[in-house]
């Protein structure tokens, strides 16, 4: 548990100067990266079973300054169910935030995120060991860049990544 969380804080501060050094030189160029990325289809690595894990698993999504009542608790039970179907997977769940607000309270929040969606994957049945690390990003790798309402909204979400066995 020390080492994850060790983990966990050593990369969040990482990151978060990591990011801090690339709004100073080109914040539109990172940016425009990331939401290039995770608009993109996914590199499967590891075969089949990783690509029906990402055709599978949904985004938890969330209202502003919210992080224990998601706007689509459908895409949570559809997740929970599938992770039952495949008891051999592990995951990452990453939460973020929008880029309203201070950094570090977006850090916190997308924390907060991530850790009550491991706590109800757990609470539903799902073996905490299967979550290899929940980590909060903040405003770090966003889906959308444009600067609206509705765009900011596609970043306050939680995701999951898989970790091959």
């Amino acid at each position: 548990m020390r080492y994850r969380l060790a983990f966990t804080i050593a990369a969040t501060l990482l990151l978060s100067s990591a990011t801090l050094l690339a709004q100073v030189t080109s914040s539109d160029a990172a940016g425009a990266f990331w939401v290039t990325y995770w608009a993109g289809p996914r590199v499967i690595l590891f075969g089949p079973e990783e690509d029906a894990f990402y055709k599978n698993m949904k985004d938890v999504m969330f209202l502003r300054n919210d992080y224990d009542a998601p706007i689509n608790p459908s895409a949570l039970d559809d997740n929970v169910q599938w992770l039952k179907e495949h008891p051999g997977v592990r995951l990452f769940v990453d939460g973020y935030a929008s880029v309203t607000g201070d950094m570090v309270y977006n850090l916190a929040l997308s924390q907060r995120r991530a850790d009550w969606v491991k706590q109800t994957l757990v609470s539903r049945g799902i073996s905490e060991n299967r979550i290899v690390v929940a980590a909060g990003w903040g405003e770090l790798y966003p889906t959308c860049a444009e600067d609206t309402q509705e765009c900011r909204n596609k970043n306050k979400l939680v995701r999951f990544i898989y970790f091959p066995s």
